[in-house]
């Protein structure tokens, strides 16, 4: 029963994900389930999830062509990190963390656009990359409190 709720939890989420996304162009609200992934060592799920995570981002373009898993694999370093200093289920370690991704994200696209061929707008990647720092907390607080009564991540 526990894994058919996680399963729905995760298609829902998925489903929010991509409607956030589509309403606010250079945004990845993924990114934050994978945090949860990262928080509940939950590597079942994320067998499937990580690669439906990346074809989604893909297909809808949300990102230049591969950028994607530079993207992820820098949040999943960056993770792995903090972790060493903070406990990962920390409101101040997930705004650390958020900072960091916000210049994850701007280093991405800056490391992509060359390689792909494609202008670099600074003002543009700047602002998104604002945008998703400031998203991740909040974001991150919400799930955590939807996932709380399903007996996963505690917060701290």
């Amino acid at each position: 029963m526990s894994a058919l709720r996680d399963i729905l939890w995760w298609l829902c989420f998925l489903a929010v994900a991509v409607g956030i996304q589509a309403a606010v162009p250079g945004l990845d609200v993924m990114a934050v389930g994978l945090i949860i992934l990262l928080q509940e060592r939950d590597y079942k799920n994320m067998l499937w999830l990580l690669p439906s995570f990346i074809l989604l981002q893909e297909g809808m373009g949300t990102r230049v062509f591969g950028g994607v898993i530079v993207w992820y694999a820098a949040v999943i370093v960056l993770f792995r990190m903090g972790r060493w200093l903070f406990e990962a289920e920390n409101f101040l370690f997930i705004f650390l963390l958020s900072a960091c991704m916000g210049g994850a994200y701007y280093a991405v696209a800056w490391l992509m656009a060359p390689l792909q061929d494609l202008p670099f707008n600074t003002q543009d990647i700047l602002d998104k990359s604002l945008i998703q720092a400031i998203f991740i907390p909040f974001a991150w607080k919400l799930l955590v409190a939807t996932r709380r009564g399903k007996g996963h991540v505690s917060e701290s």
